[in-house]
């Protein structure tokens, strides 16, 4: 460090020192543990009362109209649940009268009549933290949670500051207070809402954002060529690693030694301190103010770095989830690889680790510099898309055409007592107008989603037992 430099910095701990603003600022606990140091209070819910689950709504366009008989005996279902969330993936918004902006290559559009439309299918909280929820900017943001709110759509995991952003969202319902806390671990650039921090520098919105630090997982061999490179391109910011560092920064990646004996994970995730203590600090509010809380993450991240074809949860989703049901969530819905994920039920709370898609008719538009760098020889038009295919090029993986609705029962006294698992199907059945949209699957279809379900939830000690095309998931 420079003379200059080490004076600049002491000038500007200083100033830290003293300033007002920054005195009051309210330092967190960085010691996730230090929200679970007591039991969370017991659910207080009114049974009996079911809490109905479905995956991301990827849909541009109104569909709850749409006559078709075995999509409308989904949406039976979502209505006939007391409450039923969901993930709005991306935001809503009147795009002819919007005055905001769009960023990053490609962004989801939903008309502004979704929210309505969400309303009429029987949709009552959802969760608007993902990696499309800035697609329109801080302005769509905040555009889509006026639209939910004149409909009475309680949402979390957005708001006009990160304080906002983090609280739970709250349904009163005649049987108790429901708690909805969402974040999102995949996002945009500038994504995360801020609070008014230093003298002067405002608040910003956005949604809240859990932060990792990706880690690469790498054999003896490996590491061996990573610590040599490492050494060869070493300079005085960025020094040799030790020869026997098992930990190595190089090329902008982290490189770690991986165990002799584990899961056969490719990358570990760590979470960023403060923000895994401030939603646990979110969780437990949630449950002093509510009756029944729900915890939901949009999270693409895997243990391969391969998304939306990993049934298996990355190693940090593990961690968090169970420490979210310590510090007083219900019920826990992951989402984000639109594929489902097996189902853990921990210390008697459902524990869905991937809800998949409910819906998948969404339209993405895009900017000038995006579709010019796509289709370059085209002049930026977008090739056709082929039948079953997409404009891209590539098909929609089949996992994405397959998924569940959850139905969580409580008994007489509130307890848990159960969870159903209603298999859809998005394939549309050959019908073109049809595909995307929720339609509950028949036979062997229905049996194929349901007997992965059942495997992959088997690595978690769940035992589903599938009858009559259904699946079902005894508590007690």
């Amino acid at each position: 460090m420079t003379k200059l430099s080490r004076r600049l910095a002491l000038g500007l701990l200083a100033s830290a020192a003293v300033s007002p603003a920054l005195a009051q600022i309210p330092r967190l606990s960085n010691e996730p543990e230090d929200y679970l140091k007591t039991p969370a209070k017991p659910a207080s819910i009114k049974g009996p009362f079911s809490l109905v689950a479905i995956g991301d709504l990827l849909n541009s366009r109104p569909t709850a109209d749409i006559q078709d008989a075995p999509f409308q005996k989904a949406l039976e279902i979502v209505r006939g649940g007391d409450v039923a969330i969901g993930n709005r993936e991306g935001v809503i918004l009147d795009l002819p009268t919007f005055k905001g902006q769009p960023y990053g290559h490609g962004q989801m559009y939903g008309e502004a009549s979704l929210a309505g439309d969400m309303k009429a299918m029987g949709v009552d909280m959802v969760s608007m933290a993902n990696n499309h929820s800035t697609d329109w900017g801080w302005e769509g943001v905040i555009e889509a949670g006026r639209l939910l709110d004149g409909v009475g759509i309680v949402h979390s995991g957005s708001g006009l500051t990160l304080a906002e952003a983090r609280k739970a969202g709250i349904l009163a319902t005649p049987k108790g207070k429901i708690a909805l806390v969402s974040t999102a671990t995949t996002f945009k650039d500038n994504a995360g809402a801020n609070d008014a921090w230093d003298e002067g520098v405002p608040a910003r919105p956005g949604i809240s954002t859990l932060r990792l630090r990706k880690v690469k997982l790498v054999t003896p061999e490996q590491m061996a060529t990573v610590r040599a490179l490492a050494t060869e391109r070493a300079s005085p910011l960025s020094p040799a690693p030790k020869p026997d560092a098992r930990d190595v920064s190089f090329g902008g990646e982290i490189y770690r030694l991986a165990p002799t004996s584990g899961s056969g994970s490719r990358i570990a995730y760590e979470m960023e301190l403060h923000d895994h203590a401030a939603l646990l600090k979110a969780v437990r509010e949630a449950k002093d103010a509510a009756d029944l809380v729900v915890f939901t993450i949009h999270a693409h991240e895997s243990p391969t770095g391969l998304d939306d074809d990993t049934p298996a949860p990355p190693d940090f989703l593990l961690k968090l989830f169970h420490q979210c049901v310590d510090a007083g969530a219900d019920v826990i819905l992951g989402g984000g690889p639109h594929a489902l994920r097996g189902i853990e039920i921990y210390k008697g709370k459902p524990v869905l680790y991937g809800m998949g898609l409910f819906m998948l008719k969404a339209q993405i538009k895009a900017m000038q510099e995006t579709v010019l760098r796509m289709w370059p020889d085209l002049d930026g038009h977008p090739p056709k898309p082929q039948e079953g295919g997409s404009s891209s090029g590539g098909g929609t993986p089949p996992r994405w055409l397959e998924g569940v609705i959850a139905v969580v029962d409580y008994d007489a006294k509130g307890r848990e007592k159960q969870v159903r698992l209603y298999p859809i199907d998005l394939t549309g059945g050959g019908d073109r107008a049809l595909r995307g949209l929720p339609r509950i699957a028949q036979g062997e279809t229905a049996t194929r989603i349901l007997t992965d379900l059942q495997r992959d939830s088997a690595a978690f000690g769940t035992k589903i037992v599938i009858q009559d095309g259904q699946g079902m998931i005894r508590i007690r």
